[in-house]
């Protein structure tokens, strides 16, 4: 009944935290509403088939599991599934810190302000 694969022995990567689909929301739905009305059934068999103090017993329970087998069925489950754990990157490769220009100093300056190196500030 289920529309979506078991795979078994496999690693899950999320990448994300969200539910389930709704489909797999809407199967567990359904199956719990049959459940439920299983239950029904069997309680007013037991109601024809046993004596009176039992047969009132199961002719409430036949009459108030339709209201609880929606109300359950219906039911907002707040995790179905608990979320994988986060993937993180393996640290292999990588540039490392950033390069520093060093400039060297000339202990001579030049004599002649045509040769000077220009800063910022010169225009």
């Amino acid at each position: 009944m289920s529309r979506h694969r078991e795979r078994t022995g496999e690693a899950v990567i999320s990448v994300t935290s969200a539910q389930p689909g709704r489909s797999e929301d809407l199967d567990s739905r359904i199956v719990r509403y049959a459940w439920m009305m299983s239950i029904r059934i069997v309680c007013f068999v037991l109601a024809v088939v046993t004596p009176s103090p039992w047969r009132w017993l199961f002719v409430v329970g036949a009459i108030a599991l339709p209201y609880f087998a929606v109300v359950l069925a219906n039911a907002h489950r707040s995790s179905t599934e608990p979320a994988a754990e986060a993937y993180i990157a393996p640290s292999g490769l990588s540039i490392g810190p950033r390069p520093t220009v060093v400039v060297a100093q000339d202990e001579n300056p030049p004599q002649d302000p045509s040769e000077a190196p220009r800063t910022d500030t010169e225009k």
